[in-house]
């Protein structure tokens, strides 16, 4: 069966189509074989498949080679990239509103959180490398072709990007792209998603997030993320906890507003007036009585001194309207143990039955040797 093919983008390494692959839509990357060596290949590959997450885009299967190009199949994301959500308005199909901005973000970060636990270093973020599903508005980090892993200061790969989102060291040329680039990278992703205009590069800084975000719940934490020293910038891990917190105070922001009384102002001459809202009457709230409940002591066993088996159903029956410790015998004695509450001790009563009656319920003395 023949599946037509559709062009999603194209880069300095390849295309990427939207094709069949077995039974579900993949987003096909195809790379000239002159594009990218076997390392590479084997490089971009092995870090698909150290990071599992639903933030990261997946790698469906081996890459093959077909008319001397490598073909990656990734995952599809039914949606649309970050740079048409925020920047393209009349072709974006996602409302921007504070819950949706709180999921997108939130997503964003977790996935960059997850390449960082996993020593991997994007390199190339921006908003064309993010996709927001259209549904769920969940974010996936996509096109790790740059991406390289870094530990101990050692990279797997050259130090290429964009300069767009490049932070203030790599622009000057005193830094290589790591993990803290990357935060810078998405601080300013989050900032431009929540203001929805381009900020300039070489002015972004805690003090110019300062004046565009004010006191949206990002602004704090977007300032530590793009730190222009970048020995003072934050990590993804010190500020995930500082995103979350935003992102919930940020879905508080759809509550439907209380609009009984309608507040409107009025200019009365020269003064300003303001109706008066009446004062709701004070309600006096009785609070209920304490009630302290007490705890008995665990239920000590039974001793039994006697038991004999029981004859008559009717003394049985009789019995167990009583709170004695065992079924009484037609003939014979029984020690009932029980706990004194007020006196905190165990007491002892000795029963004595004949012929189906009590003939005899008196206290006794039993010693620790009885």
């Amino acid at each position: 069966m023949a599946y037509s093919t559709q062009t999603l983008a194209a880069g300095c390494f390849g295309k990427i189509y939207k094709e069949k692959y077995g039974d579900a839509w993949a987003a096909l990357k195809r790379v000239p074989q002159g594009n990218i060596s076997r390392q590479q290949l084997e490089r971009e590959c092995s870090v698909y498949h150290n990071v599992r997450h639903p933030n990261v885009v997946k790698l469906l299967g081996d890459p093959w080679l077909k008319d001397s190009k490598w073909h990656i199949p990734l995952e599809f994301i039914f949606g649309e990239d970050l740079e048409t959500t925020i920047f393209k308005s009349q072709l974006s199909k996602i409302q921007l509103t504070s819950a949706v901005k709180a999921t997108i973000i939130t997503g964003m970060c977790e996935g960059l959180l997850h390449l960082h636990i996993k020593d991997v270093v994007h390199q190339d973020l921006k908003p064309d490398n993010i996709m927001v599903e259209h549904k769920t508005h969940r974010a996936v980090i996509i096109d790790l072709g740059l991406a390289k892993f870094s530990r101990n200061g050692l990279s797997s790969a050259a130090n290429m990007g964009n300069e767009a989102y490049s932070a203030p060291e790599i622009l000057q040329m005193e830094g290589v792209r790591d993990k803290r680039s990357d935060v810078w990278a998405m601080g300013k992703i989050i900032a431009e998603l929540c203001a929805r205009v381009r900020l300039p590069t070489q002015s972004v800084s805690a003090i110019k997030i300062r004046e565009t975000l004010k006191d949206q719940p990002y602004c704090s934490p977007v300032c530590k993320m793009v730190e222009v020293n970048v020995n003072y910038r934050s990590t993804m891990a010190a500020v995930i906890s500082d995103i979350r917190r935003a992102g919930s105070l940020s879905q508080g922001d759809v509550r439907p507003r209380d609009n009984t009384v309608t507040h409107t102002n009025e200019i009365r001459g020269n003064q300003k007036w303001c109706p008066q809202v009446p004062a709701l009457p004070k309600m006096e709230v009785k609070k209920p009585q304490m009630v302290n409940y007490r705890q008995d002591p665990p239920r000590q066993r039974e001793a039994v001194k006697a038991v004999v088996p029981l004859k008559r159903d009717a003394l049985s029956n009789h019995m167990s309207l009583m709170s004695f410790p065992c079924p009484l015998p037609e003939s014979g004695k029984v020690t009932q143990e029980r706990y004194n509450e007020e006196k905190g001790a165990l007491e002892y009563k000795e029963i004595i039955t004949k012929d189906g009656r009590i003939i005899k319920y008196e206290k006794v003395e039993i010693t620790k040797n009885s």
